[in-house]
C-alpha cells in the first residue's frame, strides 16, 4: 500500500438546487496511514481535473478541527455565496444563482514536501439548478480500484462509463507541479467525424507501451517510474469546450514492485495452466512448458480459477477475493 494515500468520496455525483436557495456539495476524504494530516481542500468549477478552475481554497484543514486555518473564495462570481460546511471539507452555496450549473470538483491535498500524485486526490458533484441553465450529467465514469504491477510485467486499468455520450477517452497521470494542475497524457482515443477516423493516440514514454482494451488502458514493460495516480476521463466528442456535463473522470494508484520480489508469480515447476495473478483480478497468467505469459480479462470481468469453458468471468460469477459469489 501507498503510504498516505489520499481518496476523495462523494456521496452524491449530482445535486438539484433551486434558485436563490441553498446546497451542499458533499466531499470527505481518506489517508491510508489514518493519520489526521492537515489537508489543503480546493473547490473547482469547470471541464475535467486537467481544465477545472479555482474557486474556492482551504488551508490548514485536519478532521479533528474540521475548519480551514486560512480560506479564500477565488473567483469574484462566487464571493459571499460559498463556503465550507461547518462539519466536512463540502462546499455550501448559501444562495444559487443561474450561472451556477457546473461542475464541481473536490481536490484534497497533503501538505508538506515532497508530496507525490498518489497524495491529492479530486472527484466530482454536479449542481444542477431548478429554474437556470439547467442540463443533466451525461454520464459517470467508474474505475478499477488500485493496482500493483510487476516491474517488466503488462497492467490492465479498467475504467467504464455508464450513461450516454461515453464517446472520447483520455488517459493521463499526475497532478506533476505543485499547483497540481497539470497532467502527463499517457493515451487517448478522439472519435473522427467523416471522412476522419477515430484517433488513437500514445504519448510520450508510453509510446510503444499503452494501448486500450476498450476504454481500458493496457501498458507493457512495466518501469518503476510509472508508479503513481491515473485519470480515466470520458468526454462527449461534440461538446468539447461546451458542456461540463459531458465530462467525467476518476483516478486510481498504481504500485510498482521489483520483479525480484519473492511474491512475484513464476511459472518454475508449474503444470501447463491458467493461474491467478496474486496483485491484479482482471488478468492471470498462462503457463506453457514453464514459459510464463501474461494475459488481461476483458473489462468488467475478472480471472476465474477452474472455469470449465472461460478464462475470465463476471465478478458476480467468481468468489471472492475477485469476485462477490457467496458459497452456499
Amino acid at each position: 500500500m501507498v503510504e498516505q494515500e489520499v481518496d476523495v468520496t462523494l456521496t452524491f455525483e449530482e445535486v438539484t438546487g433551486y434558485l436563490g436557495n441553498s446546497a451542499t456539495l458533499e466531499c470527505d476524504y481518506t489517508i491510508s496511514s489514518g493519520q489526521d494530516l492537515p489537508v489543503t481542500v480546493t473547490w473547482k468549477q469547470g471541464d475535467g481535473p486537467r481544465y477545472a478552475e479555482e474557486i474556492f481554497t482551504c488551508t490548514g484543514y485536519t478532521k479533528e478541527d474540521k475548519s480551514c486555518v486560512n480560506a479564500q473564495v477565488t473567483k469574484i462570481e462566487y464571493l459571499n455565496r460559498i463556503q465550507i460546511a461547518n462539519s466536512s471539507p463540502s462546499l455550501v452555496f448559501t444562495k444559487i444563482e443561474a450561472e451556477d450549473n457546473h461542475n464541481y470538483w473536490c481536490q484534497v491535498a497533503i501538505e508538506g514536501s515532497n508530496m507525490g500524485e498518489e497524495q491529492v486526490d479530486m472527484k466530482s458533484v454536479a449542481l444542477r439548478v431548478r429554474g437556470g441553465h439547467e442540463s443533466p450529467k451525461m454520464h459517470s465514469v467508474t474505475i478499477e480500484a488500485n493496482s500493483v504491477g510487476v516491474e517488466g510485467a503488462d497492467i490492465q486499468l479498467d475504467c467504464d462509463c455508464t450513461g450516454s455520450h461515453c464517446d472520447d477517452v483520455a488517459w493521463f497521470k499526475g497532478p506533476t507541479n505543485d499547483q497540481h494542475t497539470e497532467y502527463d497524457m499517457v493515451y487517448t482515443r478522439t472519435s473522427g467525424s467523416r471522412p476522419m477516423p477515430t484517433q488513437y493516440v500514445p504519448y510520450g514514454d508510453w509510446k510503444g507501451r499503452a494501448s486500450l482494451s476498450g476504454n481500458s488502458l493496457v501498458i507493457t514493460g512495466l518501469k518503476a517510474s510509472d508508479a503513481g495516480r491515473y485519470w480515466c476521463e470520458m468526454r462527449n466528442a461534440a461538446m468539447y469546450g461546451i458542456g461540463e456535463v459531458a465530462t467525467d473522470a476518476k483516478s486510481t494508484v498504481v504500485e510498482i514492485i521489483s520483479e525480484n520480489d519473492g511474491n512475484v508469480f513464476t511459472c518454475e515447476g508449474k503444470a501447463d495452466g491458467l493461474y491467478s495473478d496474486p496483485y491484479q483480478c482482471n488478468m492471470y497468467y498462462e503457463c506453457v512448458m514453464y514459459v510464463k505469459y501474461h494475459r488481461p480479462c476483458p473489462t468488467g470481468t475478472v480471472f476465474a480459477p477452474g472455469h470449465p469453458l472461460y478464462a475470465c468471468e463476471h465478478p458476480a460469477n467468481v468468489p471472492a477475493p475477485c469476485g462477490t459469489l457467496k458459497n452456499n
